[in-house]
């Protein structure tokens, strides 16, 4: 969004600021985020967001946390969900289903892009991602960018092939595919970078990290009306910059959360894109959920 309509919108909430009346619009605005975590650190993550939407906007809104990325995606598209908080890789999936587009993504750390980590024992004799040859490796969700794509990726770089040249383990979040590292249940696994950061204190060394990947975006649903893609810009980018006790309360949110948001485009994920094609092939952005797992007639 350009510099003149920020402008403009921040003219627009500095006249109305405080004018919201919690009650309007009926019916709760339900809004998806896709299962990066256990349920219950997903509602501590998140339901401070929902609480603050809901004061910015006037509106309600519920927290949905999808039973699977997949699901998460499908509602999205079926209408079903106002908005959603999904990974890159769900989001050109999204994108290409249905025309879904992004408002804003998240400036975690300061930083509008973040990075997958490959995960090891701090007493592993692992020292290159080569050395995973013969190895289990733990990924999280098939459709996580950060635990399954991008590791995937770069394992591929280390002339590894999944299923053939290491085992392959599904954990579907990412605490836990790091925790079957600590375990011994696996010999490594791919997580997001702030999640790996934290296991490093329990056991647990970076082996490898990746290129920078776009951060996580908030996605509207295809024909969303003009006048709710503002409204959640608004309260997302515009309303931090200019009102203090909303910067004030986004800083107090999980680190996660806690850098903020930026203004997103279709445009930044082209990156995500090629790198599904390089890992799943020209059906990246349509295959299954189950058929991203490497395995006997997958990819």
């Amino acid at each position: 969004m350009k510099v003149t309509a920020i402008a403009s919108l921040a003219m627009t909430l500095a006249l109305t600021a405080g004018a919201a009346d919690p009650a309007r619009g009926g019916q709760a605005l339900r809004f998806g985020v896709v299962s990066f975590y256990n349920p219950r650190l997903m509602y501590l993550k998140y339901q401070p967001l929902m609480d603050y939407l809901s004061g910015v906007t006037g509106q309600r809104w519920e927290l949905v946390i999808g039973p699977s990325y997949e699901r998460t995606v499908e509602d999205l598209c079926a209408g079903r969900l106002t908005a959603a908080y999904l990974g890159p890789y769900s989001y050109v999936r999204a994108h290409a289903a249905c025309g879904a587009v992004p408002v804003a993504k998240l400036n975690t750390d300061g930083k509008p892009t973040y990075t997958s980590v490959i995960l090891v024992r701090t007493d592993s004799p692992i020292k290159s991602v080569k050395d995973i040859a013969g190895k289990r490796f733990g990924f999280g969700s098939p459709m996580s960018t950060s635990s399954h794509v991008m590791p995937r990726a770069m394992l591929a770089d280390a002339g590894l092939r999944p299923g053939v040249d290491f085992t392959c383990r599904y954990y579907f979040h990412h605490e836990r595919a790091a925790r079957a590292v600590l375990l011994g249940e696996v010999d490594a696994s791919g997580v997001r970078d702030i999640v790996g950061e934290k296991f490093t204190q329990r056991g647990l060394r970076i082996l490898a990290r990746s290129a920078q990947i776009p951060n996580f975006p908030f996605v509207v649903a295809p024909g969303s009306p003009q006048a709710l893609r503002d409204e959640l810009f608004n309260a997302l980018v515009v309303r931090p910059r200019i009102d203090p006790a909303a910067a004030a309360t986004i800083k107090g949110w999980d680190e996660e959360l806690a850098g903020g948001f930026v203004p997103a485009t279709d445009a930044e994920y082209e990156s995500v894109r090629q790198l599904a094609a390089r890992v799943f092939g020209p059906r990246a952005l349509t295959l299954a959920e189950d058929a991203l797992e490497c395995g006997p007639g997958n990819p």
